[in-house]
């Protein structure tokens, strides 16, 4: 199955204090036409800066990518604004966390929608009118054409995300970035949200990259998952063999935090320590300060990835 991104080697920089800090650091990885790949990690782990990237919304001056950004047959780091603007939004589109900073408050619905449908379709504006409302009823919004002419602050947290799933696939584009559209929502508004993405995908053939750090979303909805710590990959594969056979200890660390119904206990696990700073990242491994399992290997040398199973691959000293 051919690829519809295929990012090699990225690396992304910010200025600060007159000096360049990198937050995301030699990633690579690829999707592929129709699949859901799973980015995980805790926050400050480079997950929302990547996405960014792809999308070609990091700040123009005090950002800078190394590496490669290939989608279809584009190469997206030498795009100029306006190249970029043509796509994004028709092959490549994107839903925020929180869509009431995504959707401007002094247009209606409607305004926000028609706009995006004229701008990479040739289509009237009765007939954007029409695509849009169809759009609205295909994720389940009631009442889609007085929608139309509401305010968001006049829609609760669910409906606004629906319209922004709604708006990212009215072109129906190639690739959707999801940076966890579900993070603000009730569970039951959430699990709709999902089964919406799941119909959307099997309808458009559309490709997803499912940014969150909620474990069983990905468990829900992603055929692959990375898991990224400090700016760096360091397990990926197959979800099924990830989550029941997990290798790196940050996987592990991940999977023990995550409350069940089966077990009882007092204080729930948490990994000890915090995401370090971009600016001072540790020499070896970056997970080592608040690894169990270090030794003097990963505190001096980065590990190399290592395939320990078919498809699954794993950064650390424990398999190298």
């Amino acid at each position: 199955m051919s690829s519809v991104l295929q990012v090699e080697n990225l690396g992304i920089s910010f200025r600060k204090d007159k000096r360049w800090v990198k937050t995301v650091d030699g990633l690579s990885f690829s999707v592929k036409k129709g699949e859901t790949l799973g980015l995980v990690g805790e926050s400050g782990c480079g997950k929302s800066v990547t996405s960014l990237s792809i999308m070609g919304l990091l700040p123009a001056g005090d950002s800078m990518i190394e590496g490669s950004i290939r989608f279809q047959d584009k190469e997206l780091t030498e795009l100029t604004p306006r190249e970029y603007a043509d796509i994004r939004g028709k092959e490549l589109a994107m839903i925020f966390q929180e869509p009431m900073t995504s959707l401007n408050p002094v247009f209606t619905i409607g305004n926000q929608m028609m706009e995006a449908i004229r701008e990479h379709q040739k289509l009237t504006k009765k007939e954007s009118f029409a695509h849009a409302v169809a759009m609205l009823k295909k994720v389940g919004i009631p009442r889609a054409e007085e929608i139309m002419g509401e305010y968001p602050h006049q829609l609760s947290g669910g409906m606004r995300q629906r319209v922004m799933i709604a708006m990212a696939m009215s072109c129906h584009p190639q690739l959707l970035i999801a940076d966890e559209p579900t993070t603000a929502l009730d569970v039951t508004i959430q699990a709709q949200i999902l089964d919406l993405m799941r119909q959307l995908k099997a309808e458009f053939q559309t490709s997803i990259i499912m940014i969150t750090h909620d474990l069983g979303v990905v468990a829900e909805i992603c055929d692959r998952v990375l898991v990224m710590y400090a700016g760096k990959v360091v397990e990926e594969g197959a979800v099924r063999e990830v989550f029941k056979n997990p290798k790196h200890p940050y996987t592990i660390g991940l999977m023990k935090a995550v409350p069940t119904l089966t077990t009882e206990t007092e204080r729930l696990y948490a990994i000890p320590g915090s995401v370090p700073l971009p600016e001072e990242m540790p020499i070896g491994c970056r997970f080592a300060p608040r690894c169990s399992e270090a030794r003097d290997d990963c505190l001096q040398k980065a590990p190399p990835s290592r395939e320990v199973s078919d498809g699954h691959y794993t950064s650390c000293w424990l398999y190298a």
